[in-house]
C-alpha cells in the first residue's frame, strides 16, 4: 500500500510544482470550467495527382459545421504534396486558407494561414496496413493578439496512429485511429505581461479518437466516411490592457463528435 501512495505522489508531483511555482508568481490557479459537449460536420472535396512514381499533388475544400450541425464553424482551402521515401516512408506538406465564420455575428472574421510539415512511416501485414504520422503545423493569424494570451504563430505537434484492414475481395477499407496534440510554444501565465519575461508551456491540447471507412468506388473515385470523438482542452489567457495584470486564467474543455464524408478524385 506505501508503493502505491508514493507512486501516486510521484505522478501528481509535476502538477503541484507547476501550482507552487504558479501562487509563487503571482498566477492564480485556474479556473476549471465545465465541459462543453458538441456534434460537428464535415464535408470536404478534393483532387489528387499523381505527378510521377513517387510525388503526388492534392488540392481541396472542406467545410466544418458546428453548434449540433446547426451553423458553419469555417472553411478550409488547401493545396499540398506527398513524396514517398522508398517502401516505408514518406514527407510532404501542405497548406491551408482558413476563413472563420461568426455564426452569432452573420460575418467572416480575419483569416489565417496555415502549413503542414509531415513525416509518416507505414507497413503492411497481411491485409493489414499500420501508419504513424508526426505533423508539425503552424497556425499564424492576421489579426492583432497579445502574444501572452495567444501565440502567433500557434505551433503544435500532432501525432498519429492509424490502423487499416483491407476486406478480401471488397471495396470497403475499414480503420481506427488515435491522434494527441501537442503544444509547442503556448504562452505560460505571468502575472503583469508589462514586466514579467515572455515564457512558454507545453502541454497535450487535444485527445482524438475515431473509426472510419473508406470506399473505392472505381479506379479514380473514392469516398471516405468517419467518425471522431475529440476531447479539447485549453487554457484561456486574460490580461488588463492598461496595468498587464493577469485578469483570468481558465481551462476550457469541450467534447467534440465529429461526423464526416470525404470525396477524392484521383487523376
Amino acid at each position: 500500500m506505501k508503493k502505491i501512495y508514493t507512486f501516486i505522489a510521484l505522478l501528481l508531483l509535476p502538477a503541484a510544482l507547476l501550482n507552487s511555482a504558479n501562487a509563487q508568481s503571482g498566477v492564480p490557479e485556474p479556473l476549471v470550467k465545465d465541459v462543453v459537449e458538441d456534434v460537428r460536420g464535415r464535408l470536404e472535396g478534393a483532387i489528387e495527382w499523381g505527378v510521377t512514381k513517387n510525388l503526388s499533388l492534392e488540392a481541396g475544400v472542406e467545410a466544418r459545421l458546428k453548434d449540433d450541425i446547426g451553423s458553419l464553424d469555417r472553411i478550409h482551402t488547401f493545396v499540398g504534396a506527398t513524396y514517398d521515401i522508398g517502401k516505408y516512408f514518406k514527407v510532404g506538406g501542405d497548406y491551408i486558407l482558413i476563413n472563420m465564420y461568426d455564426s452569432k455575428e452573420r460575418a467572416w472574421e480575419s483569416n489565417r494561414h496555415r502549413a503542414n510539415i509531415n513525416i509518416e512511416g507505414e507497413c503492411e501485414v497481411g491485409d493489414f496496413e499500420f501508419s504513424l504520422r508526426e505533423r508539425v503545423q503552424a497556425t499564424f493569424r492576421t489579426d492583432s493578439v497579445n502574444r501572452y494570451e495567444k501565440s502567433n504563430p500557434e505551433a503544435i505537434l500532432r501525432s498519429r496512429f492509424m490502423a487499416s484492414y483491407q476486406i478480401p475481395r471488397s471495396r470497403w477499407s475499414p480503420y481506427l485511429l488515435f491522434e494527441l496534440h501537442n503544444t509547442l510554444n503556448a504562452p505560460k501565465p505571468v502575472a503583469n505581461f508589462k514586466s514579467d519575461k515572455y515564457e512558454v508551456e507545453n502541454y497535450i491540447t487535444r485527445y482524438r479518437g475515431g473509426v472510419g471507412a473508406k470506399y473505392r468506388i472505381n479506379r479514380h473515385n473514392r469516398l471516405d466516411f468517419f467518425y471522431y470523438i475529440d476531447f479539447d482542452r485549453s487554457y484561456n489567457i486574460d490580461y488588463k490592457g492598461n496595468k498587464g495584470d493577469i485578469k483570468g486564467y481558465q481551462l476550457e474543455r469541450e467534447l467534440r463528435h465529429i461526423f464526416g464524408i470525404n470525396y477524392k478524385f484521383k487523376i
